[in-house]
């Protein structure tokens, strides 16, 4: 079997960092969004904002992992790209420079200070999903429109013809398994008899 090319190379480390990518960016937009129900139970006007951007981070992940291997989902995890992106880096900045500010719009069912702290916590997790999606936006751009794209057609054309290989080689060994019972069991009843019939006359004699 011949090596891979160096496009070649590039491709398949493309497809690993992009799913590891939109699992980070899924992970980061869940994390945000429970953080902001650990500080609203009732979200407030400007709690829902940070919901939606969690819920648009979340669907992006997800649709990034089906196209980091399919290209066709690529057009719809664009759009939600660029508003996750847009989303998250205003929320990021918002609060790392008017984190009281921010607070005072929001509904805190906890201490003010601890509710402060978890709020930059949510803003560090919401500017590293951001740098996420950034990478995943360029890497998922320069995939779709560069020629990795006959690659990655070509990994997905190497996987299925792996997948139908492997259930041919199963129902011919199925078959070959089959063939060789009914064998033993000609052989058995062909040969059977006859030693059935030496035991007779032997028995006769």
């Amino acid at each position: 079997m011949a090596g891979r090319t160096f496009t070649g190379h590039i491709a398949v480390f493309s497809t690993s960092l992009l799913l590891i990518l939109n699992f980070l960016v899924t992970l980061g937009g869940v994390a945000s969004l429970v953080i902001e129900f650990v500080i609203e139970h009732k979200p407030s006007r400007t709690g829902w904002l940070l919901i939606i951007v969690a819920i648009f981070t979340i669907a992006s992940g997800l649709v990034g992992l089906c196209s980091s291997t399919r290209r066709g989902c690529f057009t719809l995890q664009l759009v939600l790209l660029a508003f996750s992106v847009v989303g998250l880096i205003a929320a990021a900045l918002s609060i790392f420079f008017k984190a009281h500010q921010v607070l005072s719009h929001l509904s805190p069912k906890i201490a003010q200070n601890t509710a402060l702290k978890i709020l930059r916590v949510d803003a560090a997790i919401l500017f590293v999903t951001f740098c996420a999606q950034v990478v995943v936006l360029v890497l998922g751009i320069c995939v779709n429109c560069c020629d990795l794209n006959d690659h990655y057609e070509d990994i997905e054309m190497n996987r299925d013809m792996a997948r139908t290989q492997a259930a041919a080689d199963k129902r011919a060994s199925m078959k070959g398994e089959s063939k060789a019972a009914q064998l033993a069991e000609q052989m058995k009843q062909k040969y059977g008899k006859w030693a059935d019939n030496g035991s007779d006359k032997n028995t006769t004699k």
